[in-house]
């Protein structure tokens, strides 16, 4: 049984990992259960993999006042990306410190290490996604890879439109992806994003603020401030604004 299972997973890679693809639905922030840490607590919102990365982890962390919290992974290890949901917070990367509101991100390359101080009196909260490719990195796409860097919400461009706005954070490659893109929409009450539609990217649409629904396949489901929801490859999708102020809520895409 050992050996066949060996074979199963050095001949045949791509079905083994096909079988841990996450389906399409909503995280919910809420629902998920805490864990107490010694920076405060942190609760896993999903971990599972996809087409492109074997490991897509997304935490919600949160920080007590006075505490600090360290991450450092080799360079060999995952990317990182981070999303202030309640702030401000200081971040102190490349020894160069910020202090950042909500809305405000951080990527993290391996091998680099940033850290997240809450100087409130209250608690502070983040998200937290990890990112591993199933294809492993070479040297060509470490070399293209631009550094570690913050955008601070007040810093993002917004640009009107005739449902919102959008904030366009960037479109890059990294060194687990060969295309990372990641923008901020602001939709207007009562209107959907768009008419359902379908991409072979995966794809998060992570709420920020408002109240809405996801229609994903054949279901719809109801979505809040502080949600995730996983977007599955080639299915029917969209965002309708079910709240009486806008939604903000990121879309995060990746090949």
């Amino acid at each position: 049984m050992r050996i066949v299972l060996y074979c199963i997973l050095v001949l045949f890679p791509s079905i083994v990992l096909s079988q841990e693809q996450m389906k399409s639905e909503v995280h919910h922030w809420e629902v998920h259960k805490v864990r107490s840490t010694n920076f405060g607590s942190e609760r896993l919102l999903f971990d599972g993999g996809g087409a492109i990365l074997s490991k897509h982890e997304l935490k919600g962390i949160s920080i007590e006042s006075g505490k600090k919290l360290r991450y450092r992974t080799e360079d060999s290890g995952d990317e990182l990306f981070f999303i202030i949901k309640e702030g401000p917070v200081r971040v102190v990367l490349d020894q160069k410190a910020h202090d950042l509101d909500t809305g405000s991100v951080v990527f993290l390359l391996p091998g680099d290490e940033v850290i997240f101080e809450n100087k409130r009196k209250d608690v502070i909260s983040l998200y937290e996604m990890r990112m591993a490719s199933i294809e492993k990195p070479e040297g060509e796409r470490r070399r293209r890879a631009e550094p570690s860097f913050v955008i601070d919400w007040y810093d993002m461009v917004y640009k009107a439109h005739d449902k919102g706005g959008v904030r366009q954070l960037f479109d890059r490659p990294t060194v687990m992806l060969d295309r990372f893109d990641v923008h901020i929409t602001s939709l207007d009450p009562g209107i959907n994003s768009h008419p359902p539609h379908t991409h072979q990217n995966e794809e998060i649409i992570l709420m920020i603020d408002g109240d809405g629904e996801m229609q994903l396949g054949d279901r719809k489901e109801k979505i809040t401030s502080g949600d995730a929801a996983w977007v599955a490859s080639n299915i029917p999708h969209n965002f309708s604004n079910l709240g009486n102020r806008p939604a903000v809520y990121f879309a995060i895409q990746w090949n």
